[in-house]
């Protein structure tokens, strides 16, 4: 929904950009620890874990799927409803 207050809609799409950095900055917080810990489980298993290591991987890239669906369909829902609910004032 669009306004007809120019300034109002400047405010809203310059702290839709800070919340696009904070979603991105959580989504890069979540890939580095989940590398971290794949690193640490890696190494600390590599004997065994050497013959499935496609596996570490796939579960890892798909949890890294799935958060980043999750982080821009929450970008998506604020940009919709940010009009709506006056979600910036």
């Amino acid at each position: 929904m669009e306004t007809n207050n120019h300034a109002i809609e400047r405010k809203y799409h310059s702290k839709l950009n800070g919340d696009t950095g904070l979603i991105i900055g959580m989504l890069a917080l979540l890939v580095g620890v989940e590398g971290f810990v794949l690193h640490r489980v890696l190494s600390e298993t590599w004997e065994i874990s050497k013959n499935f290591f496609y596996l570490y991987l796939i579960f890892v890239g798909l949890m890294i799927l799935i958060e980043a669906i999750g982080c821009l369909s929450v970008r998506k829902l604020i940009k919709t409803h940010m009009f709506d609910f006056r979600y910036y004032d």
